[in-house]
Order: structure tokens, then sequence, then C-alpha cells
């Protein structure tokens, strides 16, 4: 039999029961979703999205520096030094009133069957006046041994006025003759005490010729030459650190 308080209890036995299990339910279930799922999987898909966008901003981003530090793109070094070569060949045309200004620089290229390396020169900046054509194309990759004679008065250091036609017959004499050279005035570049190119002036009209003023002349061009080995010793430094 049955007592009423024992009835009391095991009802709200049974209702404590209903309550935590609905209760339960309400709390991770709304219109049949499991809310705490759903949330557990959404916080998954966006951390997998933002691992996989970081993957991306990374790689675009060392791509985007790689491009900007790419030793093939020449930097602002490079372009200063090279502006202030040429400005020194202008300003040294101008106060000589030629007709061109070279800078020749001595490099190896290839070897002989033998196995020797290559002697060349290349032209490498010219300041020309108006109306006077380019050696650019000219001087080019030109095989040392081809020159023995313009060398042989190069060593000299001298930076007088020499007359084309006054020179010996030989190759560098047509190269000069075939350009309208009437007379030029060269000095060596040296690295270390070796010849590593020349500077010189071209000019291209006896009436300029007759005008030269050869003991300016001589400060002239034994200033810019200072000033050009200071710039490729300096560009030299930049490749090296850089």
């Amino acid at each position: 039999m049955s007592m009423p308080g024992d009835e009391t209890v095991e009802f709200v036995e049974d209702s404590t029961l209903w309550w935590t299990k609905n209760h339960t339910e309400i709390d991770n279930n709304v219109w049949f979703m499991d809310i705490f799922g759903s949330w557990v999987e959404a916080g998954m898909v966006l951390a997998a999205l933002g691992v996989g966008m970081a993957f991306v901003f990374s790689a675009v981003y060392k791509k985007f520096w790689s491009k900007k530090e790419d030793p093939k793109i020449p930097n602002a070094s490079f372009w200063s030094c090279h502006t202030r070569i040429h400005e020194t060949l202008s300003e040294l045309r101008v106060k000589t009133d030629c007709a061109r200004v070279q800078l020749v620089q001595f490099h190896n290229t290839g070897h002989f069957l033998d196995g020797i390396s290559m002697k060349k020169m290349s032209l490498t900046h010219e300041s020309l006046a108006n109306g006077v054509s380019s050696e650019m194309h000219i001087k080019k990759d030109l095989l040392l041994s081809m020159c023995i004679d313009g060398l042989n008065l190069l060593k000299k250091d001298d930076p007088k006025l020499y007359v084309t036609d006054s020179l010996e017959d030989s190759w560098c004499k047509q190269l000069l003759q075939t350009s309208n050279v009437v007379s030029f005035s060269f000095l060596p570049l040296r690295k270390h005490g070796q010849i590593m190119g020349y500077l010189m002036c071209q000019w291209c009209s006896w009436n300029k010729t007759d005008d030269v003023d050869e003991s300016l002349l001589e400060d002239l061009i034994m200033e810019s030459r200072k000033l050009v080995e200071v710039h490729l010793v300096q560009e030299n430094r930049n490749k090296k650190n850089g």
C-alpha cells in the first residue's frame, strides 16, 4: 500500500529527470539542430580557412619581395654610379670641346682551343656631341690582340694629343679613320696597378684639333680618370656587398 508521501517523492523524482533531460535537449538543440556540434564544425572550418589564407599570403609576400630584391634588376647604387660616370664623361667632352669621350673596359669572354682565356675590350660608356655617330656597335668584344699598337701607346700613360694620320698603319688606325677621328687623347684606367681599360677623347674636326689647349687637356683628362676610377671601385664594392 503506497503512502501519499511516497507518491509525491516519486513524482518529484520523475519531474526532475524529465526537466533535466529536456533542459539538456533545449540547450544543445534548436529546431532539431545540434548547436554545440554546429559551432565546433564552424570553428574548424574557419580555422582551416585561416591557415589556408595564411599560406597564400605568405607565398605572395615571398614572391613579391623576391622580385623586388632580384639581383638581375639593378639597384639604386647601380644607377647612381653609372649616372656619375656619364656626367664625368659629358663634362670632360664639353670642357675639351671634343666629339666623343669614351670609357672602354677590358674583360675576358670565352677561351681559345688551347684553353687560354680570350682577352677583349668593350665600350661601356660614351658621351657624344650633337650629330656625332656612336662607336658602341663597333667597339664591342674586340680582341686585345688586334689592338697591340694602340695598347703600346696606352702603356705610356701620356695624355698628349695624338694625330691619327701620324700613326703607323694598323688596324687601330683604320678603326679611328673609319669613325672620322682626326686626333685623340687617352689614358689607362688602373686597378691594383693593372690596366683595366682606358678613357679616351676624340676630335673629328681639324678646326677643333687646332684649338686644343694641350696643357689644359692633360689636366682635365687626368682629373676625369681619377673620378672614373673611383666610381668603378665604388660599383665593385656595391656588387660585393649586395
